[in-house]
């Protein structure tokens, strides 16, 4: 795609040269600047997601591995379509299944930042892209000719220019044999998705004196930088350390009490 970018660029400039800016000239270059960008990134993710794959097979930071026959897999993958059909917008699996199961049945490694399962290599990063927001378990077997159970992972992805976020689940099932498995990596992840408060809001208290502290100690310096210029009469030829002061304090002292009243708002009349 960046090729082809940067040949519709070219073109487009030739074509500039010989005939002057037409359509047949402008509309080349607009295509082919809009597709370089487009390519180049997708270039990245794709190098990035051989060589993270190329690392999980090497047993780099790998948590667990575990395989399932053919007939597991054929059992997830009904389950699968019946999960999704609960909830289309955020149940949807993330994985690509191939429409024929593989007679030798399909291999599933688990990293500490990554999965691959089936040749399908997905990224699993808190604050990655898309964005590991959860993990959650589901019992199938424990009734007799269910399916696996499974790990699901929330990711969410950038809904587009609107803002927002697309939230889809990889679902990844696990055999009996590997239920110790599974639960180690349920356990490396979800203390890591375990979102903390802000700063100012795990010690309302703390953060109400440094606000307050430093809201005064930007008074002090607007109240100074104020009689500094009446002497010199607001003369900035003279020094601009009268601004400096009046402006650092204004912004400073607003932002600290801005700080304060929203900590009280969020932590409530008990924070």
């Amino acid at each position: 795609m960046v090729g082809l970018g940067a040949l519709l660029v070219w073109l487009g400039a030739t074509r500039q040269a010989a005939n002057g800016p037409d359509w047949t000239s402008v509309a080349p270059i607009a295509v082919g600047f809009s597709l370089g960008p487009i390519g180049l990134v997708f270039g990245i993710m794709a190098a990035l997601h051989v060589r993270g794959e190329a690392k999980l097979l090497a047993g780099e930071s790998r948590l667990a591995e575990w395989h399932l026959t053919a007939e597991q897999w054929d059992k997830f993958r009904a389950f699968d379509g019946r999960r999704q059909d609960i909830d289309l917008h955020r149940l949807v699996n993330d994985l690509w299944i191939r429409k024929r199961t593989p007679g030798e049945g399909v291999d599933v490694i688990v990293g500490e930042k990554s999965l691959l399962i089936d040749h399908s290599y997905h990224v699993l990063r808190p604050r990655g892209l898309p964005e590991l927001r959860a993990i959650g378990w589901l019992d199938n077997a424990s009734v007799a000719g269910q399916p696996p159970d499974c790990l699901e992972f929330e990711l969410a992805y950038p809904r587009g220019r609107y803002g927002g976020v697309q939230l889809t689940t990889l679902r990844v099932p696990f055999p009996p044999s590997a239920r110790g498995d599974a639960a180690r990596v349920y356990h490396f992840f979800a203390p890591r998705l375990v979102r903390k408060p802000a700063i100012a809001l795990r010690n309302p208290r703390k953060t109400y004196r440094v606000t307050a502290i430093v809201f005064l100690l930007s008074l002090a310096a607007c109240a100074i930088g104020w009689a500094m210029a009446e002497a010199t009469g607001w003369s900035a030829n003279e020094t601009i350390v009268p601004m400096v002061l009046l402006i650092v304090g204004t912004i400073v002292g607003l932002t600290a009490l801005l700080l304060g009243i929203a900590t009280r708002l969020l932590a409530g009349p008990d924070g």
